[in-house]
């Protein structure tokens, strides 16, 4: 049973092998074959087998979307057919698709096609091995910081994929400009060093904003109950541990959170400023938060967030000095900026740093933290009131007003200058609603490559409507376009890079396989104009 196990198990087999004795050693024989056991059918949920490779994992999904398929096809009604594909994706235990109104079709749609179980299933994949590595301590200060040595491997494997699709992949105008996405991509917020610029920025702009209004900073931190750790702070197992994954640690955090700004909400609180989001030695999220206020309301945002960060086994052992910690912004020693600073460089780049918390080289532990990150699924870093972010960008790419008070604004924006724009929008503490510039929202424009028209397509790839796009900003009842291009996605042979007669051919081709871009916020280089290329899709810019 146990080479069989191991056998099916092979990625992590070693592993595993290592955690068996140790049981057996601990407690019996017994013991340990229950718990590998138990692992094994976590891993292998009927015919599908987690750890299988790429193509066997990639064969299922074409089985399961087949079942799906044959399903529809047999049910008398879409709500049957939905009830009977939702018992297939239950059973493989993979995440139900959301659902727009009483619209089933979408839903069925993706139920039945390879692709969005091959997703899914990936996802899957790597969220079970994670949970599985953090019960059996391979995630802690003493086998793998943050995350499992399985998931840095295959984070790493998936950045190399990513990084030859933007080297192999270009984007085209209708003015015949071509750019590489690997060119746009370290334009944009995708570049970590213009991620964390960029949230400096604006984080600096909230700090100058309440010091003009003269309010304080707090910087806060909360954690989750001793029982949702796996291993105590020296890396052993924790015995009052509940088997609380990662997510649900999170989502125990942003319950707590929702709970908190409702209570200030009624007492008319409103706190701006940022919140981090990063992980303990064992995976535990935790939070961070840099929060501005009127000095009046400090001890009552205090009590609030102390009451609800305890109200989960509040009187435990050390619940008091660790679940919540509240610290005053002192300007004498250090500005506002200074104390998150180490938090966002560690989160994202390491920038500046020369090893974390546990003594790891800063540049790896950020790696291990941002492949934490991108396996659970959360948001790292999020603002909490001021403006829109959205509004910022689009300012940004926005051409000179003849408007004096939007050209101001305007000019701010592109001066990098938060606080100005932050006061120009409005009160920091009001919502996004009573601000002055609010983001433009418009039909997708696509390029069709086999006659150069520009359209908007009715419906997604599934069958969705198709949503608006960001496309501009609305400024005194008026839309201020910043769409100048309609762009299109096309493949570039690595042989060869020069245009041919074909081009053509191999466009209308591809045509078919289309799939949209999404927004992209670049500064446009030198054109760079290749020779033989593969049209996909087209989208607005």
């Amino acid at each position: 049973m146990r080479r069989h196990i191991f056998s099916e198990l092979s990625p992590i087999a070693g592993d595993l092998a290592s955690q068996y004795i140790k049981t057996a050693e601990r407690s019996n024989f017994e013991q340990a074959n229950h718990e590998l056991q138990d692992i094994y059918n976590q891993l292998r949920i009927e015919d599908l087998n987690l750890c299988a490779d790429h193509e066997e994992l990639l064969n299922a999904a074409r089985r399961y979307a087949e079942k799906c398929y044959l399903a529809r096809n047999r049910a008398k009604s879409p709500s049957d057919a939905y009830q009977a594909c939702l018992r297939i994706v239950d059973h493989y235990q993979v995440k139900r698709p959301s659902i727009k109104g009483d619209k089933l079709e979408p839903a069925l749609n993706r139920m039945c096609c390879h692709h969005w179980w091959f997703r899914r299933i990936k996802i899957l994949r790597l969220r079970k091995i994670e949970t599985i590595a953090r019960n059996i301590e391979l995630v802690s200060r003493l086998r793998g910081t943050y995350a499992s040595d399985y998931t840095i491997h295959a984070k790493r494997k998936q950045k190399e994929r990513n990084r030859l699709y933007l080297a192999t992949n270009f984007v085209s105008n209708q003015n015949g400009d071509i750019f590489s996405l690997q060119n746009l991509a370290d334009r944009s917020v995708s570049n970590p060093a213009i991620r964390r610029a960029e949230l400096m920025t604006r984080i600096r702009g909230f700090e100058m904003v309440a010091d003009h209004l003269g309010h304080v900073g707090e910087f806060y931190t909360v954690t989750t109950p001793s029982r949702m750790h796996a291993c105590l702070h020296h890396g052993v197992t924790n015995p009052r541990y509940d088997g609380t994954s990662v997510l649900q640690a999170h989502e125990y955090l942003t319950h707590i959170w929702s709970l908190i700004r409702a209570e200030l909400h009624r007492q008319g609180i409103q706190p701006y400023g940022f919140r981090v989001v990063e992980p303990h030695h064992d995976g535990t999220p935790h939070w961070h938060l840099l929060l501005f206020m009127p000095e009046k309301h400090r001890e009552a945002v205090r009590k609030v967030m102390r009451h609800y960060a305890l109200l989960d086994n509040g009187n435990e052992p050390g619940a008091q000095e660790r679940r919540f910690k509240a610290e005053s912004i002192d300007p004498a020693k250090g500005t506002a900026v200074g104390y998150i600073a180490k938090y966002i460089s560690k989160n994202i780049d390491g920038f500046a740093l020369d090893q974390d918390l546990y003594g790891n080289d800063a540049v790896q532990a950020a790696e291990r933290i941002t492949a934490w990150a991108n396996t659970w699924g959360i948001r790292q870093f999020q603002q909490i009131g001021g403006p829109s972010v959205t509004v910022w960008r689009q300012l940004r790419k926005l051409d000179k007003s003849d408007d004096p008070e939007l050209e101001s604004i305007r000019q701010s924006v592109t001066a990098s200058d938060w606080a100005a724009f932050m006061l120009a929008m409005g009160n920091p503490e009001a919502s996004h609603r009573s601000h002055a510039i609010k983001p433009f929202y418009d039909e997708n424009k696509r390029l069709n490559p086999m006659n150069g028209e520009v359209y908007s397509p009715a419906t997604g790839r599934y069958g969705d409507s198709a949503p608006l796009r960001v496309s501009g900003i609305l400024w005194k009842g008026s839309s201020y376009s910043t769409r100048k291009h309609v762009w299109m996605l096309f493949k570039v042979d690595s042989e060869d890079v020069t245009f041919r007669s074909e081009a053509q051919a191999e466009r209308t081709q591809c045509h078919a396989g289309a799939v949209s871009l999404g927004l992209v916020s670049i500064t446009v280089p030198t054109p760079f104009h290749p020779q033989k290329v593969n049209h996909e899709n087209p989208t607005q810019h």
